[in-house]
């Protein structure tokens, strides 16, 4: 009906709008200039201690004044919480070394880890769909790092590269590990709401960020960098930024309760190639005609990941 309709199109707006946003301005702050001397940003955890703090403080107050209920974070779910944001540390760090679009196309490979987590240490059977999705993947990245006279090549370097290899096995890692606890609470009939998990992996996920600070004595160095009166430019991208990821969380899980997995697969596979086309349109990255074709390719794996539950969506109504 209309209203379901509107809902949808609030879903979609809501996941593109936050995530393009969260895209551009996330590549924007690493490469920022400072006025006074030329220096960049260098303080991710900085700059991840805000977000899961925000995360933490909106997922809370959600959970407080919507679900009615607010659970301490089991200690259980310490664990994945640290390797999600040091997944994101990885992440956000290798922006500094490697383009946005090869960074959204590396993060397209999570599948990956996770069938490997799945099978190797869960006992989980993998289906044909996911193998081939895997395949299709691997060569569109392939095919994305072949040309050595692009953009890509010269922006991209090994270091980068690796950090985006680190963040997918702890992604591979975390997935796998937030099923496996969450099927606890189901166990006993109390089922986990997905704000509830946000608020869970986020707030052992600020702990773990605040200890690396301590640890490495970045102290507040990154802080007094954002709050720089020649840097306020910085400040602001930093803030919608990191709202915008907060937000884009909510809309996820909002269009997930509302419509389903099927739905949400759609709507967040197709925004990434237009995070990719916009990154490119802003920020003048040169991609050539075989990278293209790796960008179709990897798209189209990950359009097999919709293709497959939809099969399983077809099969749990004819039961």
């Amino acid at each position: 009906d209309t209203m379901n309709l509107l809902l949808l199109l609030l879903s979609f707006v809501g996941i593109y709008g936050c995530y393009i946003t969260y895209g551009i301005l996330q590549e924007g702050v690493y490469k920022f200039e400072s006025p006074l001397d030329g220096s960049r940003f260098k303080s991710t955890l900085t700059l991840l201690l805000f977000q899961a703090v925000l995360n933490t403080v909106c997922s809370f107050l959600f959970n407080m004044f919507v679900l009615r209920r607010v659970r301490a974070p089991p200690l259980s779910f310490s664990k994945p919480g640290a390797s999600f944001i040091t997944a994101m540390l990885c992440s956000n760090e290798a922006l500094r070394y490697v383009s946005y679009p090869t960074q959204v196309l590396a993060k397209s490979c999570k599948l990956v880890p996770v069938l490997l987590v799945n099978v190797l240490f869960y006992g989980k059977q993998a289906t044909y769909l996911q193998y081939a999705h895997v395949v299709l993947v691997t060569v569109g990245i392939v095919l994305f790092r072949l040309n050595p006279n692009s953009d890509s090549a010269d922006t991209n370097s090994t270091y980068g590269l690796l950090l985006l290899l680190g963040s997918l096995i702890l992604d591979g890692y975390t997935g796998p590990t937030q099923k496996k606890l969450s099927e606890g609470f189901l166990k006993r009939k109390d089922p986990l709401k997905p704000t509830e998990l946000m608020f869970f992996c986020n707030f052992w996920g600020a702990i773990a960020v605040a200890a690396a600070m301590l640890l490495m004595g970045e102290n507040t160095h990154g802080i007094e960098y954002l709050l720089h009166p020649e840097h306020t430019q910085l400040l602001w991208e930093a803030t919608i930024f990191s709202l915008a990821g907060t937000m884009g969380q909510f809309f996820i899980y909002f269009t997930l309760l509302e419509f389903g997995s099927l739905t949400l697969t759609t709507i967040t596979t197709t925004r990434k190639f237009f995070t990719i086309l916009f990154s490119v349109l802003v920020y003048g990255h040169q991609l050539m005609a075989m990278q293209w074709f790796g960008v179709g390719v990897v798209f189209a794996g990950l359009c097999l990941d919709g293709v497959e539950k939809y099969q399983i969506r077809q099969k749990m109504k004819s039961m």
